[in-house]
This record gives structure tokens, sequence and C-alpha cells, in this order.
């Protein structure tokens, strides 16, 4: 494709950049290249831009579309609900019934609350401990993510890694308010975080982490590392939060907490919960949410819309009916991209590792093998995996420039194969503009 290709996405965003600071409602999307997409229309695997380009599409909304876009099922419980109403300012069966399903399905919940979006599902878990608990301070982790909302964004991914003894400096993008109540320390340490607490745990309401650190390069936690959080948390008296925004429903019907075992007292939950329709939960233990009875005031104007419940609904039905066929089938699908990735980067000479947790891919340029640490993830290079999305682009594939891909139940055996014959020419153009730029 080349730039007249894309006209129709270049004029909207001129437009958009009038009347919207930067053109777009979520800064992160401002840097795809070689301009921000506009699109009109998804389904299935595959996404078209208003030039009428069709993409296999591995972006998925930002991750809410484990099932693809518009599946039937979600689909039709949203018509059927659209003539029975919206937004009542009161309850309605489904949300019971929603609750119900998680309750059912993910190990460390007991009882739901429901939001909107994950950022306000974690500042609604964190409430919460510290209303259980008595105590202030969170202690979060370098690289990990939990929503735009002040004060959690410290150190996560798009701030410098902190440096010296634990406890680590809070560094936070520019214009945040971030205070003492927050701690940062480095994932996977275990003396670390035993040192931290045995500094404040007195203080510590909550210890909150990605239970698979995906955010921070989608790095699985070494044996052992989560269930000494959860036996250290315990021993202080505080409360393990798991943000599972991202890993919630997408690497087990129950999460990253049934993979892995380790049950926390608090998960935040959404992305893939809603099939792309807005809704978020924080669920937990019933003897910490039970705070949230008089302690604690939730309130939302469109907490458990109907719209957005029933969406809800209807996909983990899917899940939980499908999930014997559905999730191996993800494995495979993301195993093949994966391998297939890392052999075409081998043939063409490129340092590109393809990390794989679940139904999620991590493209890693130049950065040490093996990956471990958010160290290592932040000493790779940027600016090739901007190339490389750029060239995916350009060759039918719908791809971050973070290198951070979603793969969907409706990604097909020939979405594989269109996507590694893009990968292998996109491979083959940033590794010829990487040579000339070096000369």
């Amino acid at each position: 494709m080349n730039e007249e290709t894309f006209t129709g996405s270049r004029t909207y965003m001129q437009r958009a950049h009038q009347v919207i600071p930067r053109g777009v409602n979520s800064s992160r999307r401002a840097a795809l290249r070689p301009t921000p997409l506009a699109f009109t229309r998804a389904q299935g695997s595959r996404i078209t831009d208003i030039d009428g380009h069709e993409y296999v599409d591995y972006v998925a909304g930002y991750g809410p579309m484990l099932l693809g876009h518009q599946p039937p099922q979600v689909i039709e419980a949203v018509h059927t609900q659209l003539a029975a109403g919206v937004l009542y300012g009161g309850q309605h069966e489904a949300e019971a019934e929603l609750a119900e399903r998680i309750v059912e399905l993910v190990p460390g919940a007991e009882m739901v609350l429901l939001n909107v979006t994950g950022s306000e599902a974690v500042q609604a878990a964190l409430r919460i401990a510290r209303a259980a608990t008595g105590r202030r301070k969170t202690i979060k982790f370098e690289g990990h993510y939990h929503g735009w909302i002040d004060p959690m964004t410290a150190n996560g991914p798009g701030s410098p890694a902190g440096t010296g003894p634990v406890p680590r400096p809070v560094i936070a993008p520019e214009h945040s308010v971030i205070g003492p109540e927050i701690l940062v320390c480095p994932w996977n340490d275990p003396g670390a975080l035993a040192d931290l607490l045995a500094q404040h745990g007195a203080d510590v309401a909550a210890v909150i982490m990605e239970p698979v650190a995906v955010n921070g390069g989608n790095l699985w936690a070494d044996d052992g590392y989560l269930a000494t959080a959860r036996r250290l948390c315990d021993q202080h008296g505080c409360l393990l939060v798991f943000d599972e925004v991202v890993t919630g429903f997408r690497l087990a019907p129950g999460g990253a907490q049934q993979r892995t075992g380790v049950t926390p007292d608090l998960t935040a939950l959404a992305k893939a919960l809603g099939s792309g329709f807005p809704i978020s939960a924080v669920a937990g233990r019933a003897e910490v949410m039970g705070v949230a009875e008089d302690a604690v005031a939730h309130g939302g104007t469109y907490n458990g819309n109907a719209l957005s419940v029933v969406a809800a609904n209807a996909t983990l039905d899917v899940l939980k009916t499908d999930q014997d066929s559905l999730y191996p089938r993800l494995e495979r699908l993301t195993g093949e991209l994966a391998n297939g990735i890392e052999q075409l980067a081998a043939r063409h000479g490129a340092p590109l590792q393809a990390l794989r947790a679940g139904a999620l891919i991590r493209l890693h340029w130049d950065a040490p093998k093996p990956l471990r640490t958010y160290a290592d993830a932040l000493a790779g290079s940027t600016e090739p995996l901007r190339h490389f999305s750029e060239h995916l682009i350009r060759n039918g594939v719908h791809a971050r420039e973070t290198g951070l891909w979603y793969v969907s139940a409706a990604h097909t055996d020939d979405d594989v194969d269109r996507t590694l014959s893009a990968v292998d020419r996109a491979l083959a153009e940033v590794s010829q503009q990487l040579l000339g730029s070096a000369r």
C-alpha cells in the first residue's frame, strides 16, 4: 500500500484534530504508523478501514474481542435487550446472573461489583482494600499497568524504570499526581517484596500485580513467586490484588489465577468480559467484599447497564460452553503464530522474539535472551517494532506498534498463513530499512 491508499484516514485525522486533541480519544492510538487508521466495519477476525482496506486484526479493540468482532451470540443478546431498555437506573435480573457466572468461573470470586472500565475496577479494588484493612499504602510493580487514573500510573509502561535500593523511586508520566502511599517494587523478585513488606507492611493495604506481566513484556513469574507473594500478604495482613483486566477469561475461563493456581483476595476484570461492550468488575472474597455493604461507596451511572451486562452474560456463556475446544484452539493458533514469527525472524537475521501467554503474543526486538524481567524488556529496541508494525499494516495486518498481539477465537488457519506471509514481507522491508540507516 502506498501513501495514497491511506487518504481517507489521513483526511479524517486532519478533521478530527481540529476538535479532538491529537485527533484520538485514547492517546496511544496516535502513535500508529503510517497514520492512525479510521475504521468503518469489523467482522470476525477482519477489520476494514475508511479507505476500504481489510486487515487481519490483532489489535482486537485493544483486547476485548476475544470472540472476534460481532460474535453472533453476543450481538443477538444485545439486539434483544435493545427492545427492552438500555439503562434503568435500577436493578435487573441479568446483573445477578452475571455476578453468579463470574463467581462460578473465577477462583477468587465470591462476590462481584460491576463498573464500566478496567481503570475503575482497579480503583474500586484498592478502595475496598483500604476499607477492609484500615491501611493506606499500596505496593505495585515496575512495568505493570493498572489503568490511567492517578496514582496507579507510577512506573508503568512508558515510565522509566526505577533504580536503587528497595523501595524504588516512584516515577510517573508527566503531569500524573503520585503520593507517598504508592510503593514500587521490582516484580518476580521475592526478596525485594519481602524487604518492602518488612519495612512498610503494617501500613500496606494491598499488593497489586498483573499475575502475568503482559504490559511489562508478557512475562510469566518464576515458579513459586506468586505463591510467595500470597504467603507474604497473609503474613503482613495485606490483601493480594490481581489485575486481570487483560488476562481475565483470555488465558482460561478463570483467568491467570486458574492457570497459576494462586488465588488473590480481589480481582479486577474487564476487556474480554464484554466482547467490546464497556464493562468491568471487581470480584473477591465475601469477607473482603462485604465492606462495600456500608464502608465503601461504590457508584457509577452506567454500572450494570443492561446492554453491557447481557453482552457479558452471552460472552461468558460461550466461553464456558466451548471451553474444551476454544482454549486449546487459541493456544494452537497463538503457538503457530509465535513460532512462525521467530522462524521468519531467524531467516531474516532479525533479533525478534515472540513471547506467549495464552492467546497473547508480545514481540521484543533486540532484547536479552532469555527475557525474564522488565529491565530486559526495556533493553529492547522500540523503533524497529514501530517500523515492523507500519509494514504489517501496509501488508494487510493490523498490529500495534508496541508489539502486543491479541489472538481471537475468530482467527483461522488461513489468517495465520496470511499473517506469516505479511510478516515475511515486513521483516524483509524492515531489515532493508535498518541496513540503509546504518550506512
